[in-house]
């Protein structure tokens, strides 16, 4: 019998949509312990009642902030459906962010659709988060020396309608043009 959470987490592994809901709940409450994280949460939106796999409350400035995680253990890559939905729930719930986590990659549409609507794209590759898309803002900060070569990040880049170029990023000074002094 496969213990959980599993040691390694492989796009195949045989656990149940609620059992890597919760293995991104465990990761979320480790990387942001000062957070509220529930479960499958309903709440009430505009235009009706939606249960949230994560609902994450924390409160920044004096102002409280509403983050949407929709988890998606699925095999085959996931579709632009998916982000739209979650940018529906977004909208109707008022939160400030929406987060798609998954254990496969993207289509191509669910990334520039993401792109254009802010939505977070996430892929859990043995329980490492991979950002796939952050914000529109991420990549126009200057990032700190003491971080560069601490963080990674994979880009995914469109090279065509059908076509994906995958890289991983772990100088953001370089990336962004920044000298070293």
């Amino acid at each position: 019998m496969q213990s959980f959470p599993p040691e390694k987490l492989y796009p195949n592994a045989e656990i149940s949509p609620e059992q890597f809901e919760l293995l991104v709940m465990n990761k979320f409450n480790k990387l942001y312990p000062h957070v509220e994280i529930l479960h499958r949460e309903n709440l009430k939106g505009v235009d009706g009642e939606y249960n949230i796999d994560l609902s994450i409350r924390f409160q920044e400035l004096g102002v409280n902030f509403l983050v949407l995680v929709e988890c998606k253990h699925h095999r085959y890559p996931i579709k632009r459906d998916y982000v739209q939905l979650l940018r529906d729930k977004v909208d109707s719930l008022g939160a400030q962010k929406g987060i798609l986590v998954s254990s496969s990659s993207f289509q191509l549409g669910a990334i520039e659709y993401a792109k254009i609507h802010n939505i977070a794209l996430i892929r859990l590759i043995n329980e490492e988060f991979m950002y796939e898309r952050r914000s529109r803002e991420f990549l126009e900060k200057v990032v700190p020396p003491q971080f560069s070569g601490n963080i990674a990040l994979q880009l995914i880049e469109s090279l065509s309608a059908s076509s994906l170029r995958s890289s991983i990023i772990d100088n953001f000074n370089e990336l962004l043009g920044i000298s070293e002094k």
